[in-house]
């Protein structure tokens, strides 16, 4: 008599990916949880964080961080970094401080002049990162060195103040309760969002941050998705910078310095692997707000400000954890 054996069952590939899609879906809308969990922590801290004025005030002073975080997210998509975008906003303020001259008539002149030093400083990074292979961190911080000179030489080292109200009142005027400048950013972020997610765009800088040699193969122009993220960051530091500039009505070198480390700390606290493929604008937009509310509530109890690089150090040496541990696992 023949014994039959009954085959096991192996669980499909569905069954395997199961797991990864939760956890995938668990880190995409875990930013978004620890800033719903952070307001509700505020709220019973503050009695005056929950207020329209201290909210208001929240989106309007975290508006050039968005913008600029947005940019920041892009080269990190593409496992690089720019460390210069915060002398990229300080020069924008300075120089449109300067060129705009308290004249409305060069609102749209000063615009397009610091938009087109946007796009020469990507196209520079572009070439040297790109191209000739250097090192991103070492090429933007000799950017920023450069830049921060610029800032020097040209200014002085005295503010510039030729911003006109009516430039100001991008960040001062308001519509049904909410200043314009936010409208501006969620239009700006949700089309980033969009091209990121469903366009062919993102799904090459997707490609080319998690594995390069492979998009190659497969025909992907990784140099030229590269060298899109690097002029893009740029030229979003700039509008940044504008946002600032117009929300504080002067231009002064070393305004925007915080910027560069706040923006890295909001793309990895919302879940943007450093190195690249992982990652995108949402997650970024939760990062910022997060430090926005975090540092909000350190105001309003009275924290000194010099608890901010605490913590920001302590969000980048985590993220780098993190993407270690994601990178080996």
């Amino acid at each position: 008599m023949s014994s039959m054996t009954t085959p096991e069952v192996s669980a499909g590939p569905t069954s395997a990916r199961g797991p990864r899609v939760n956890r995938e879906h668990l880190a995409q809308a875990g930013p978004y949880l620890l800033l719903m969990a952070l307001c509700i922590i505020a709220t019973l801290l503050s009695s005056a964080f929950l207020t329209g004025e201290n909210i208001t005030n929240v989106l309007r002073q975290s508006s050039p961080l968005l913008v600029v975080a947005a940019g920041q997210t892009l080269v990190i998509l593409v496992g690089g970094i720019d460390v210069s975008v915060g002398a990229v906003v300080s020069f924008t303020t300075v120089i449109g401080g300067s060129v705009m001259a308290s004249s409305n008539t060069k609102i749209l002149p000063t615009v397009a002049l610091v938009l087109g030093f946007g796009v020469l400083v990507g196209l520079v990074h572009a070439l040297l990162i790109v191209k000739l292979g250097t090192d991103p961190f070492v090429t933007t911080l000799g950017t920023m060195l450069c830049l921060n000179g610029l800032d020097l030489v040209y200014s002085g080292g005295s503010p510039r103040s030729g911003v006109t109200p009516e430039f100001r009142g991008l960040t001062q005027n308001s519509v049904l309760g909410i200043p314009i400048v936010v409208y501006v950013v969620a239009v700006l972020t949700a089309l980033l969002i969009v091209a990121l997610t469903g366009s062919t765009w993102g799904r090459r800088v997707h490609a080319a941050g998690g594995n390069a040699a492979a998009a190659r193969l497969s025909g992907i122009r990784v140099e030229r998705a590269q060298a899109s993220t690097y002029v893009l960051c740029s030229v979003l530091a700039v509008v940044g910078g504008l946002i600032l500039l117009a929300r504080i009505g002067t231009g002064d070198t070393g305004v925007g310095d915080a910027y560069t480390l706040n923006s890295i700390a909001a793309v990895l606290i919302g879940g943007t692997v450093f190195g690249g493929g992982r990652g995108g604008v949402g997650g970024s937009i939760a990062g910022v707000l997060i430090l926005a509310v975090l540092f909000n509530v350190f105001n309003l109890l009275g924290v000194s400000n010099y608890a901010r690089p605490v913590v920001l150090g302590v969000v980048v040496i985590l993220g780098i954890a993190l993407y270690t541990r994601r990178r080996t696992s």
